[in-house]
């Protein structure tokens, strides 16, 4: 097995292969229990800021291609997810950056609801879905949310600058967990729980990182594939980072991946901001590509 260092070698520029003009739509907000400076955290504006300042990633030049809305106002994104295909203003992807559900105090629960419903039918009609970050952290009226994803996370999280953690790619024929990742390391790993065979799998680190001990998969049936996973001793050695879901009755796809906290790792050139652009580019794309008679290409 390979020694992994703390630092993580990166790719030299962000890549995507070529495609139409996208939208996406971005619901977000920020929590910080370890204190760390505005400079550190990954907060509501920067994954728009990062994605509009990315050659590789083409955004449509269309009103409001790229918006970045806040939690607080999650009825807007239930909106703009309801409009149809068809409709030149419809969206291709929504990226879930939300660690709760609304807090002032207006209807929050049923407000939730709404979006869970509109995001449903959004996956079943081709939309996709990216869960970046604390979007897999459960709290209290995000249940629902959980269940659509297929996973959630919850209890304590750790802050670690010592090992961080290491982010083992498991799928190795996977576009998200492949195209433009630079791997340094290779790591023996299995999680046989998650249908993860023992091997030998690439690998780098990122240090500093939040640790999620506790994400666990749920019962949701579909089609569920690990992506991403790490082997840090903390409630085990076996811990999920990333996955992709597909449900029979959507033509969408969902994809998590959990690493996001350190703003330097999650959103400037290099492996984690690349991953988020490869989720971007293959669940916008999922709708056009052939779909055998299972329902799963």
């Amino acid at each position: 097995m390979a020694a992994l260092g703390l630092s993580c070698l990166t790719a030299a520029a962000q890549t995507l292969p070529p495609h139409p003009p996208l939208r996406v739509l971005i619901l977000s907000d920020e929590v910080n229990p370890h204190g760390l400076t505005p400079a550190q955290l990954t907060q509501p504006g920067e994954i728009s800021a990062a994605l509009a300042a990315t050659p590789a990633l083409n955004i449509d030049s269309s009103p409001e291609a790229l918006l970045e809305l806040p939690t607080n106002s999650i009825e807007q994104a239930t909106s703009r997810l309801l409009r149809a295909p068809t409709d030149p203003l419809a969206y291709d992807v929504l990226i879930y950056f939300s660690h709760r559900i609304p807090d002032d105090g207006n209807n929050v629960v049923a407000r939730q609801e709404a979006f869970v419903a509109a995001v449903q039918q959004f996956l079943q009609q081709g939309g996709g879905v990216v869960s970046f970050h604390h979007g897999i952290y459960l709290l209290p009226g995000k249940e629902s949310m959980q269940t659509l994803l297929g996973a959630q996370a919850s209890g304590a999280v750790f802050w670690n600058t010592v090992e961080g953690q290491n982010v083992i790619n498991v799928a190795a024929e996977h576009f998200v967990s492949s195209n433009g990742i630079s791997y340094p390391a290779v790591l023996s790993y299995a999680d046989p729980a998650n249908g993860i065979a023992a091997g030998n799998y690439p690998a780098f680190n990122n240090s500093p990182d939040e640790r999620y001990p506790t994400m666990t998969r749920l019962p949701v049936g579909g089609f569920f594939q690990p992506l991403f996973a790490s082997n840090y001793n903390q409630n085990g050695t076996q811990h999920l980072l990333g996955y992709q879901l597909r449900q029979p009755t959507w033509q969408g796809v969902a994809i998590v991946y959990q690493p996001g906290e350190y703003q330097p790792n999650a959103l400037t050139p290099g492996n984690n901001f690349q991953i988020l652009l490869n989720a971007i580019w293959y669940s916008a794309g999922f709708a056009r590509w052939p779909v055998f008679a299972n329902g799963f290409e």
